[in-house]
């Protein structure tokens, strides 16, 4: 068995990049659905091994969306993907594979999904519709995808298995897997697909919640108001450690932005603006450069992380939002309070928590969203 990362981004140029090349051992397609129980025949490499007692069925609100798909070519396809299954796998599935260092240790998940083709065009490089998904988990970041190629050893079968064509005529679908690997004790928020056939941050997307995912990803949060310090990086002083102290999180209304450059793609100017605040404390000994608001991200219930805009407005103003700090030093032991604006589209999905990236470290600061 082979697993390796495998890199998130379109397929751009004449070549489609295959994510998923295999995740099968033999089994039914769809194998492992929610509320299996163990059962079969012993592994012995002629038939369907039994499930192994370490596999744990996720509770995944299984249910179908419609999306768009783009090719290669950027021709568009209507397609309708159901996720069937959630099931955290064992690190005995990746005994004796072939693993990049980053991957050691980590635990594979496997999303069963079924594709349709809901147009009257043939889907060329079918398997290419599942490279919009994405597991993202409790504490905030992405599982890692993965291509898997053969079985479990000794010749156990997968959760699910692929099944994609070549071409996928109007009217037809298959069932494949997706798999990605979290750290060990981590647990899984949601997941996620692309709708509009483009990897665009702040895009629609197609949200299967994990039931408690909402409740975990909550549980390691601050407080609202709580003060932390963050990781950021002066140009001059190198990183600083700075205390942060959310304020707000307000629902803004998209006419608050008209007629304002804020250098909005197509899918933010549909989306809806949130204004978020945040206090930041000069430790010193020099003056603080005010510019750690594009540091911060809106986190939501359906797993996105939503990187905001500052609004260099020395004209005008928008409510609920100052940008009277842009342009002024702070001084040792002062505050400063930044706003950064966070376009969420209007589909349903929720702020749950504010973020900041640090500086030479992976993960966020996370605070639960204090809404007002």
């Amino acid at each position: 068995m082979r697993l390796s990362s495998a890199l998130r981004k379109a397929a751009v140029g004449a070549a489609a990049i295959s994510l998923l090349t295999a995740c099968v051992g033999g089994g039914a397609p769809g194998a492992g659905a929610a509320g299996e129980k163990p059962g079969g025949a012993a592994e012995s490499g002629a038939g369907p091994s039994e499930r192994p007692a370490a596999w744990t069925d996720l509770p995944v609100r299984a249910g179908t969306r419609d999306a768009v798909h783009k090719d290669t070519d950027q021709r568009v396809y209507q397609v309708r993907i159901t996720v069937e299954s959630l099931v955290r796998g064992s690190a005995e599935d990746m005994r004796g594979a072939q693993v990049d260092e980053e991957l050691k240790g980590t635990v594979p998940h496997y999303v069963g999904y079924q594709v349709t083709n809901t147009s009257r065009k043939q889907i060329p490089a079918s398997y290419m519709v599942g490279s919009g998904f994405a597991l993202n988990a409790t504490d905030w970041t992405r599982g890692e995808e993965i291509r898997i190629s053969g079985g479990r050893p000794g010749g156990g079968d997968l959760p699910c298995s692929d099944t994609a064509p070549k071409t996928l005529p109007p009217g037809a679908s298959f069932r494949s897997c997706a798999a990605f690997t979290l750290p060990a004790g981590v647990g899984v928020l949601s997941v996620t697909h692309h709708t509009d056939g483009t990897f665009a941050t702040g895009g629609p997307i197609a949200s299967w919640p994990v039931e408690g995912g909402v409740r975990a990803a909550s549980a390691g949060l601050a407080g609202p108001g709580e003060t932390l310090l963050v990781r950021w990086r002066d140009i001059d002083r190198g990183v600083l450690e700075l205390p942060a102290t959310p304020v707000s999180v307000r629902r803004g209304d998209p006419a608050d932005l008209a007629g304002l450059d804020l250098g909005l793609d197509p899918h933010e100017r549909r989306g809806v603006p949130y204004y978020v605040l945040i206090r930041y404390t000069n430790p010193g000994p020099g003056k603080l450069y005010p510019s750690q608001a594009g540091d911060v991200r809106l986190l939501t219930e359906g797993g996105r992380q939503i990187a905001g805009k500052t609004p260099f407005l020395f004209r005008g103003k928008i409510p609920g939002c100052p940008s009277d700090w842009v342009a002024r030093l702070v001084p040792a032991g002062g505050d400063v309070t930044q706003c950064s604006i966070h376009m969420l589209p209007d589909d349903g999905d929720k702020p749950l928590a504010v973020g900041f990236a640090e500086a030479d470290r992976t993960g966020l600061v996370t605070w639960r969203a204090p809404l007002r």
